[in-house]
């Protein structure tokens, strides 16, 4: 089926594609902060990478990690946000697509996928950060790696689920 015969609207580029482009993502560039924004920046990141080019997501965390001086708690953290949505992709992405129906997962974004499965696997987490903090975490991440359209899509799904 041709671009044209499809009833979903091709998606607009995302900051994310630059970046794994072979270029380094440094603490600059785009600003990450530390602790578990960095963590959950990762995570994204190596979903991302997983997704489009094959590599194993807890690799790529290990390399990030590296790079941007994470502490042990930090890499925990990101490792245990990449297995849970690694491990429990197709029940995640099925919670996606039932808020967003209207949005098929496997035609979604990558950026805007990742950033909802890292939210939701981090939810059901032991020691989840408050739903509110979560929600803002993964709004401001769409807004980081996304379109310009991301930010809100994420804000919208993640409202009705939390709703």
């Amino acid at each position: 089926m041709s671009s044209a015969d499809s009833k979903y609207a091709p998606q607009d580029p995302d900051r994310l594609d630059e970046l794994v482009d072979g270029d380094l993502v440094g603490e600059s560039d785009p600003p990450i902060r530390g602790g578990r924004t960095g963590s959950r920046a990762a995570a994204v990141q190596a979903l991302y990478e997983s997704d489009s080019s094959g590599h194993p997501a807890v690799a790529t965390i290990n390399r990030l990690a590296a790079e941007r001086e994470f502490t042990d708690d930090g890499l925990d953290f990101a490792t245990r946000l990449v297995r849970v949505c690694e491990e429990q992709r197709i029940e995640l992405d099925s919670r996606i697509a039932k808020i967003a129906s209207h949005y098929p997962t496997d035609q979604m974004p990558l950026v805007e996928r990742n950033v909802l499965r890292v939210a939701i696997a981090e939810l059901e987490m032991e020691d989840a950060a408050p739903q509110n903090v979560v929600a803002n975490e993964a709004v401001e991440l769409a807004r980081l790696f996304g379109s310009d359209s991301s930010p809100k899509f994420v804000n919208g799904v993640l409202g009705a689920l939390l709703a």
